[in-house]
């Protein structure tokens, strides 16, 4: 299986040009290669042609750059790279959302009691263990929700920040969610703490409601108008969409109230990829190697543009030539596609056949 996914991979880089990021020759790569154990980083490339001949030479599994400028990004101490700044960068991944499709595809088995079961679980509902082995999948469902969520961020970094579209761009990662780039020459300085305070903006921490609320003759009231700035407005828009926030409350209900739209409208991003300053981040254009789809770059207009359906069949980057897959324990949603009865053995497209191989949980048995 493995042989025949290198030959893909290569077949793909073989056909197609992967765009090079900017500032190219500032730039860290690293890579991981199959049937290798590791990851090769400290590696410079002067221009794109440079990168593509690598990448059709190596037929890498995993390919990455940095988020950071270096004035020698292939020193093999970081301290010796020199480092310059680095893109402000966002990642969302639904694995820490609990989507309500999950129970259409992930499952988890106890390895104390034995117990399993469908969904997102935190800890065994049998016996209370944490040591779970779990299998997890993405649909579009889960896409769709990654995409509300950088939608959300990109709202907030533009009203909030003033920081132009023209200046971010978004990547599928081409597993479970995106990345949001933001290149900006003063952004770029930020350091570790600067970032740390942006990215809990952004995911409303620290907001006391007492501060949003004030005395009324029979109880309280919001204090803000929709079209005040930040966190205040947004507050604002969400609560006049809650018939009950009309009213004079209780103190205890306008803050319960204030901290469902805080929840709602936060953007759910990984605070730890924003803080890291010296972050490896996938390759735009270049092949997942654990699901075979393409790392897609897009604009925030295109995002806009396309629901979740669409991004993962743009990604679709192999061949959907039938072959015939078997599988111990399907999933009920996987990608676009759905599986509602049982089955040991079905006819798929090469390309999901792959996504479910690399998984380690599929075996492709051959054409169809």
């Amino acid at each position: 299986m493995s042989l025949d996914v290198v030959k893909l991979f290569k077949s793909y880089y073989a056909r197609n040009t992967v765009p090079p990021p900017s500032s190219i020759e500032r730039r860290e790569f690293a890579f991981s290669l199959f049937n290798s154990q590791g990851m090769f980083r400290h590696i410079a490339f002067s221009n794109g042609e440079e990168m593509n001949s690598f990448l059709r030479e190596k037929v890498p599994q995993h390919a990455y750059y940095s988020t950071a400028y270096y004035s020698d990004p292939a020193a093999q101490d970081m301290d010796e790279k020199g480092w310059l700044g680095a893109d402000l960068v966002f990642d969302i991944d639904v694995d820490h959302i609990n989507t309500p499709c999950k129970v259409l595809h992930d499952t988890w088995r106890c390895r104390d009691c034995g117990a399993e079961g469908w969904g997102m679980v935190e800890k065994c509902p049998s016996c209370g263990s944490e040591r779970l082995d779990r299998q997890t999948w993405v649909c579009d469902q889960c896409i769709s929700v990654a995409r509300e969520e950088i939608l959300k961020l990109v709202d907030i970094l533009e009203e909030d920040f003033g920081i132009s579209r023209d200046e971010m761009y978004v990547a599928f990662s081409g597993h479970r969610g995106f990345h949001l780039h933001v290149e900006n020459k003063l952004l770029a300085e930020l350091d570790q703490e600067a970032r740390r305070e942006l990215a809990d903006y952004v995911r409303g921490l620290g907001i006391d409601p007492d501060l949003y609320i004030v005395k009324a003759r029979r109880g309280y009231v919001y204090r803000f108008k929709p079209d005040d700035p930040g966190w205040r407005g947004r507050i604002a828009k969400l609560l006049m969409l809650r018939e009950e926030a009309g009213a004079e409350l209780a103190r205890e209900e306008l803050r319960r109230l204030i901290l469902e739209c805080v929840a709602e409208a936060r953007a759910n991003i990984d605070e730890k990829v924003t803080m890291d300053v010296k972050r490896l981040i996938r390759l735009p254009g270049t092949l997942h190697g654990k699901t075979g789809l393409k790392v897609l770059k897009l604009t925030v207009q295109q995002l806009e543009a396309m629901d979740a359906r669409s991004v993962l069949e743009k990604a679709i980057a192999l061949p959907d030539e039938p072959v015939r897959v078997e599988m111990e324990k399907w999933p009920k949603r996987v990608l676009t596609s759905v599986f509602p009865d049982e089955a040991d053995e079905r006819t798929l497209p090469l390309y999901l056949a792959v996504y479910l191989a690399l998984n380690g949980k599929a075996r492709i048995l051959g054409p169809a």
